[in-house]
């Protein structure tokens, strides 16, 4: 008897699978595709452009320019409105 068993548990888990496979696949897109703007638009909001000033060191200073630089490619800092 443990041989009729066999096709059977491979059938039904051949008929399971797919159907466990789409549903974590569908998250994983949705949920991608969601978090990515949502986390650029708080940043916008909250982030602001940064000054430096005489004392400050060359790091800093480059610090600062990739920071203004990646608020001006993501949040459009600096366009003419």
């Amino acid at each position: 008897m443990p041989s009729n068993k066999r096709p059977m548990r491979a059938s039904v888990c051949a008929l399971i699978l797919p159907f466990i496979l789409t549903g974590c696949a569908s998250l994983t897109n949705s949920s991608a595709r969601t978090s990515a703007p949502n986390a650029t638009r708080v940043a916008c909001q909250s982030f602001q452009p940064i000054y430096w000033g005489k004392g400050d060191t060359d790091k800093t200073v480059a610090q600062v320019k990739e920071h203004n630089a990646a608020g001006k490619a993501l949040c459009g800092w600096g366009a003419k409105q």
